[in-house]
């Protein structure tokens, strides 16, 4: 049986550790957003990748008001950048947002 501040603590697992989790505290009225390396390194018809700081600057700009809005601005945000281009690589985002 798990205590309660167990089943308060999220754990992800990134494949590229070998299944190494991390463990984050409470993220109960927070936004928990993951992302796998198609957001930050999708590219533009120059080959020029979208990086880690326009994407750290977006998501500081933008307020929060729902999980689908931050998928769906960042998913717009993206399409600007590559501005006709094709993926370059798989795009998957999750928000969650835990009342």
């Amino acid at each position: 049986m798990l205590t309660n501040a167990q089943k308060r603590r999220v754990t992800c697992l990134d494949a590229l550790f070998d299944g190494q989790g991390e463990t984050v505290g409470d993220i109960r009225n927070k936004p928990f957003f993951i992302y796998t390396d198609g957001l930050n390194e999708a590219e533009n018809l120059s080959e020029q990748q979208l990086g880690d700081d326009r994407l750290i600057d977006h998501l500081r700009q933008t307020p929060f008001t729902a999980a689908r809005d931050l998928i769906d601005g960042l998913t717009s945000l993206v399409e600007q950048h590559r501005n006709g281009a094709e993926p370059n690589d798989d795009l998957t985002m999750l928000c969650l947002h835990l009342c």
